[in-house]
């Protein structure tokens, strides 16, 4: 069984206009050209939910491959849906098959794929340099992080990324395999990381990932490889 692994593609920021999309092309060729039986994607297709849906539509009808997937905080943006919470966005992406936040789907020869979003808990973020409140502001240095107005979650980034480390480790036990492809698109691990110090990164890397995620997929022994995106 070969998988092909890939995120951030962000077509709508590489030329997506219409029939003009040079990404999607690209992947599907890859996909075919690398004999892939199943391609896996760790978010952020796009800043729109119906494009990235659309997408993955066309990846799947034009390679006859499934492309599994699980959405980052790009997908989940409102800015073409004004008013529209990030709840809301994930529940619609959540009813495709293939979406694994949706919950895991069985590969081949024994293995499965389990994933989620996942969300941040700022423990990556400098705590030498910055408190919890400042973290919270979700802005420094006249730079904002886009969450903040464009993924809406009415919830604290806390509460949010405890909601999600809930339902991965529901979906990692609901597998019943002992070969585990877990897919997040935040950071499980500290070293995927923007070094530092750096002025920008000692705050903004706070919004990567946490290390709770990365403490619960090491513990795990069933999950043997873990993808993820976000940083690229």
């Amino acid at each position: 069984m070969r998988i092909g692994i890939l995120s951030d593609i962000h077509v709508d920021i590489n030329y997506y206009d219409g029939d003009v999309d040079r990404i999607t092309p690209a992947v599907c060729d890859t996909i075919l050209n690398n004999d892939i039986d199943v391609f896996i994607t760790a978010g952020d297709i796009s800043s729109d939910h119906e494009i990235t849906l659309d997408v993955i539509q066309r990846i799947e009808k034009d390679t006859g491959r499934s492309c599994l997937f699980v959405p980052g905080n790009h997908d989940l943006w409102n800015e073409n849906h004004p008013g529209t919470s990030a709840m809301e966005t994930y529940s619609a992406m959540i009813e495709h098959p293939h979406n694994l936040a949706k919950g895991p789907v069985k590969l081949k020869d024994g293995w499965s794929a389990a994933g989620d979003t996942c969300w941040y808990d700022y423990s990556f973020g400098s705590f030498d340099l910055f408190s919890f409140n400042d973290f919270q502001r979700r802005s420094h240095n006249d730079r904002v992080w886009q969450d903040s107005i464009k993924a809406v979650w009415n919830k604290t980034d806390k509460e949010t990324h405890d909601w999600f480390l809930r339902r991965l480790d529901a979906s990692l036990e609901k597998t019943g395999s002992d070969k585990l492809v877990a897919v997040t698109h935040m950071l499980p691990i500290e070293e995927f990381t923007v070094p530092v110090p750096n002025d920008t990164w000692d705050y903004f890397n706070a919004f990567l990932g946490s290390r709770s995620l990365g403490d619960m997929l090491m513990v795990n022994d069933r999950v043997k490889y873990s993808v993820c995106g976000h940083v690229h």
